[in-house]
C-alpha cells in the first residue's frame, strides 16, 4: 500500500541518499475512504523539498477514493497545485487500492466506474505537461481495473511474494513494505524502478 508508505516521523533525507536510494514518491494528500473528505499532507512540501536538496529524483502522488468525476479533477487540481513551484521529475501517482473495509466508498465501484475514474485523472495529469503512472496489487489489475483500457498509461505494481506471475507490463515494482532504510524510522515501502525516468 502507498498510503501509508512512510511514516509521519521527520526525514533524514541525506541519510536516505547515502543508503542508495535513486527516487521516492511523496504523497500530496488523502481522501478518506468513509467520509470522502480529502486531506493535504502536512509534511509534503518539506518531504519533496528535503529528498530533491539530498539528490533523490522525486514524484508525487495521491490516495484517492474518489467516487466521481468531479471528485478525481478536484484530486488532479489539488496535486497540480502542489507542484507548481517544485521540480519534480518522477510521474505523478494515481494509487487506486481497495480498502479493508468493505464499505470504502471506492470498493463500491464497477470495474468500468473505476478505470473511467482512472483514466480521467491520467488524462488531467498528461493535459498539465506531467507523466502520470497508475499504483496497483495484482487484485486490482487483474479484477477490479480494466488494464487494457489503460494501456497507454505506465503501471506501478505492488507485490510482495518472491513467485510473481502478472503476465502486463509495469515500469516499477514494489516489492516490499517491510524495507529499512537509513534515515528513515520503521518499515519503507521498497521500489525498484526499470526505468529512469528523470533522465
Amino acid at each position: 500500500s502507498l498510503h501509508d508508505a512512510l511514516p509521519i516521523c521527520k526525514i533524514d533525507w541525506s541519510a536516505v541518499a547515502k543508503d542508495g536510494v535513486e527516487f521516492a514518491f511523496v504523497r500530496v494528500a488523502n481522501r478518506g475512504y468513509g467520509t470522502g473528505k480529502l486531506v493535504l499532507d502536512d509534511t509534503f512540501e518539506t518531504n519533496i523539498k528535503g529528498a530533491t536538496a539530498a539528490g533523490i529524483h522525486t514524484g508525487a502522488y495521491i490516495y484517492s477514493q474518489a467516487v466521481t468525476e468531479d471528485e478525481i479533477r478536484e484530486e488532479a487540481e489539488l496535486v497540480m497545485k502542489k507542484l507548481e513551484a517544485l521540480s519534480v521529475k518522477c510521474p505523478i501517482v494515481f494509487d487506486v487500492e481497495k480498502t479493508a473495509d468493505a464499505s470504502g466508498r471506492m470498493n463500491q465501484l464497477s470495474v468500468e466506474e473505476r478505470t473511467n475514474l482512472t483514466k480521467l485523472f491520467c488524462q488531467i495529469v498528461e493535459g498539465a505537461g506531467y507523466k502520470p503512472i497508475i499504483y496497483h496489487n495484482v487484485e486490482m489489475g487483474a479484477l477490479m481495473i480494466d488494464v487494457s483500457e489503460l494501456e497507454e498509461y505506465d503501471k506501478w505494481l505492488a507485490y510482495y511474494n518472491d513467485d510473481m506471475y502478472y503476465p502486463y507490463e509495469y515500469k516499477i515494482w514494489q516489492y516490499s513494505d517491510k524495507g529499512k532504510v537509513s534515515g528513515i524510522k520503521g518499515n519503507v515501502d521498497m521500489n525498484i524502478s526499470f526505468t529512469k525516468f528523470w533522465e
